[in-house]
């Protein structure tokens, strides 16, 4: 009892150090009115002010916190249990595999092929990057839904 009191104590600090002022700051941010058809100089002054500093700064301080927790947590987890911790990590090993392959075969997009107009820009590189992330989530919504619409069929398989 005393630890779900702790961890409720613990929530609530996140939420009042980190998602209030993050609320706030967003807040004023999209209530500011600038946007990409204002000015240069009033999107220079507001990229400048508190309040978009406020929410750029707590956004990379929140991502790094939490990518050096996973890391904590899993080296941990892998000096306690680690046969559970490669399993755990199995999956965003294959997915980076196959992101890779995919990656280094390429595309034969261009920015022609796919119609971009304006000024829009990408180097050959971008877009091999862009291409093997959408093939390889694809290639993995289509693994999880075999797996998903077999699943009953597999738990049996190998529950006998």
């Amino acid at each position: 009892m005393n630890n779900e009191k702790n961890l409720n104590i613990l929530g609530l600090i996140i939420k009042i150090l980190i998602a209030a002022p993050a609320l706030i700051f967003g807040f004023i941010v999209m209530t500011s009115g600038v946007n990409a058809d204002s000015a240069d100089v009033e999107k220079l002054a507001f990229m400048d002010s508190l309040a978009f500093n406020g929410v750029i700064n707590i956004s990379l301080y929140a991502i790094a916190i939490t990518v050096v927790l996973i890391l904590i947590f899993f080296v941990v987890l892998l000096i306690m249990r680690p046969l559970q911790a490669i399993k755990s990590i199995l999956g965003i090993i294959i997915a980076g595999v196959l992101f890779f392959i995919l990656y280094s075969m390429g595309t034969t997009d261009s920015l022609e092929s796919l119609n971009v107009v304006g000024d829009i820009t990408a180097s050959q590189s971008a877009i091999d990057f862009t291409h093997a992330g959408i093939y390889t989530a694809i290639i993995g919504l289509a693994v999880c839904s075999v797996v998903a619409i077999f699943m009953g069929f597999i738990v049996k398989l190998f529950k006998n």
